[in-house]
């Protein structure tokens, strides 16, 4: 059966505790609704997206080094994703000073049937842009932005049909946006009659001029190329259980890509139902020809990966599914053959980090605290 990204966030809910005894860690920004995934503007302010409450108010926000919040685009698209649970904008990629490129999530295109199908909603959906990436460009730096850019459902709409949105805002500041990428919302699949797309971390390509893309729903890493149709790279088979568990596969589902060396990049895996501990991993991809090796195995439930210099991190959203168990955790590794060490503990709802270098620092968003944690290499 197949199983998003969503389902482990939701099923986590249910086992995570308040966060304590944190090492190296101290909550850094409070009152986010959902953040997902980050990234760094020019001058080092965190760019952080909120999925929202399914009520089509997902939010692109800032946040200063103070840790101050400022919503600078309100109106995204959130709506109820198949497990109850809500879905909206999942990951910014901030080129030069002023242009964001930004991902949507599978939002409430798909509804579950008869076991272990899925079926397009058919009640429709709050918006036509899920399983999307918009561009984003302003008229100003990110980092001087007033913010308090808003899109209605008619701007919804507008998007969908090709068109470019100009919004502004009471400073006099202005942004276009326009969809770049529509993916499609339902893929017929053999086992679960359709199959979403869920676009839920990406990056610019550290070796050619593109965006890749991990697709949680697809189990794919795709590549955007300028004025190109998504190309993927790979699409990962699924992930073998251990004897005894049922079902006895998973869905790989993806959850992040980063450069590695050269054209290889690191891609999370945080498996499917039934999440169980040890079969997650961090796998190496070519992305020239798709060919892929494992790098690191036995993690649990991993929603994202950094690499610094020669040290990897892996951030899991929890370490077990047992009841009680303890909320997610950042483990670094000092090399792919080294013992994981936990840098932070007590996270609830890890979903995304990025690296600051001139802090040194690494910055987590907690989804379910609606918090980011900063914690000090």
């Amino acid at each position: 059966m197949r199983y998003s990204i969503t389902t482990a966030l939701a099923a986590s809910l249910v086992l995570l505790s308040p966060a304590a005894g944190a090492h190296e860690a101290s909550v850094f920004a409070t009152g986010l609704t959902g953040p997902v995934k980050l990234d760094l503007t020019r001058q080092g302010n965190l760019l952080v997206t909120e999925q929202g409450t399914a009520a089509n108010d997902g939010k692109l926000s800032r946040v200063d080094r103070s840790g101050a919040v400022l919503p600078i685009l309100t109106g995204l698209p959130s709506g109820i994703e198949t497990t109850g649970a809500p879905s909206g904008p999942q990951s910014p990629v901030v080129e030069n000073c002023c242009i964001v490129h930004l991902s949507i999530g599978e939002g409430d295109m798909l509804r579950f049937g008869p076991p272990p199908t899925q079926v397009p909603n058919p009640t429709g959906s709050v918006s036509p842009i899920f399983s999307s990436v918009l561009r984003l460009v302003f008229n100003e730096p990110l980092d001087r932005l007033d913010g308090g850019f808003a899109l209605s459902p008619a701007d919804h709409a507008a998007l969908a049909d090709g068109k470019t949105v100009k919004l502004d805002n009471a400073s006099g500041e202005s942004v276009w946006i326009r969809l770049v990428v529509d993916f499609k919302d339902a893929r017929p699949d053999p086992v679960t009659n359709v199959r979403g797309s869920n676009p839920f971390h990406m990056i610019a390509s550290a070796h050619d001029d593109s965006l890749l893309v991990v697709d949680a729903g697809q189990n794919a890493l795709l590549r955007i190329a300028r004025n190109s149709w998504p190309e993927v790279i790979v699409r990962f088979p699924p992930v073998a259980q251990a004897p005894g568990v049922v079902p006895p596969f998973s869905d790989a589902v993806p959850t992040a890509v980063r450069h590695y060396r050269g054209n290889r990049y690191v891609v999370s895996q945080l498996t499917g139902f039934p999440f169980t501990p040890g079969a997650a991993s961090l796998r190496v991809v070519n992305a020239n020809n798709g060919t892929w090796t494992p790098l690191i195995t036995g993690l649990s439930t991993v929603t994202d990966v950094l690499v610094i210099g020669n040290q990897i991190y892996a951030l899991e959203i929890f370490s077990d599914v047992a009841p009680g168990a303890p909320p997610g955790r950042l483990l670094r590794f000092k090399n792919p053959t080294a013992a994981p060490e936990v840098v932070a503990a007590g996270l609830i709802g890890a979903s995304g980090m990025i690296y600051d270098p001139a802090r040194d620092a690494i910055f987590v968003a907690e989804l379910f605290a609606g918090r980011i944690t900063r914690v000090q290499r």
